[in-house]
């Protein structure tokens, strides 16, 4: 936003931020697509007006600072919009997303279960799949996006949310054709309510419908 043959010099109270972009500056890598483009403007900016075109410095948080307060309010309005279903909030510096996945996975233990003991028992690509959405990460297009290595993070089957794991095992409307019934991770995690009994000419057997729907999803 900032004329190109003016200098900028961006203030923060944020030491981590300033501490990111610096090092990605100085290695040439960045972990996710926002801080690579803010490198590169920088760099982009300092070839033509030499290497004080872009500065950073550091100022304290919450003392009246006219921009800094304003920048402030505007982030935490930012953090309240949406949820995980529509769009993931990007961070851009690294304690920023140790935060956002430590709150995460403090979230996770929260819920009562965890399989209940029957994960131990699934075939290997019902396990994969269930770790997979449980904890938000591995084939999820939502976690490949943190790590920068897909730009898109919409769901590959309904196309019109984030792919997170909570979104694939409890909402997207392709879980309803490979047979999910329920609504929380709770409910999932009875096995009392989702255990079929199915006849077979060689003997009857019974069927974990969790395990089924976790075996049928395809994230590769």
């Amino acid at each position: 936003m900032v004329l190109e043959d003016h200098k900028i010099l961006l203030l923060s109270d944020s030491q981590a931020a300033i501490a990111a972009i610096r090092r990605a500056g100085r290695t040439g890598r960045a972990r996710m697509a926002e801080l690579k483009e803010v490198v590169e403007e920088m760099r982009r900016r300092q070839k033509n007006l030499g290497p004080v075109a872009v500065r950073f410095a550091w100022v304290k948080a919450h003392v009246r600072t006219c921009g800094n307060e304003k920048a402030d309010q505007m982030a935490k309005a930012g953090a309240e919009l949406g949820d995980e279903d529509e769009k993931m909030q990007k961070v851009i510096t690294e304690g920023g997303l140790r935060q956002k996945w430590k709150r995460r996975r403090a979230e996770e233990r929260k819920v009562k279960g965890t399989g209940m003991g029957r994960v131990v028992k699934w075939n290997c690509k019902a396990r994969v799949n269930y770790v997979h959405c449980r904890t938000g990460k591995g084939n999820l297009q939502a976690w490949r996006h943190v790590l920068d290595i897909d730009q898109s993070d919409e769901c590959r089957k309904c196309g019109r949310y984030t792919e997170t794991g909570r979104h694939v095992a409890l909402v997207c409307i392709h879980g309803e054709e490979i047979g999910w019934k329920w609504r929380t991770w709770e409910d999932m995690d009875d096995p009392e309510r989702w255990r079929k009994r199915v006849k077979d000419p060689d003997g009857d057997y019974e069927l974990d419908l969790v395990e089924e729907f976790f075996a049928n999803l395809d994230l590769h």
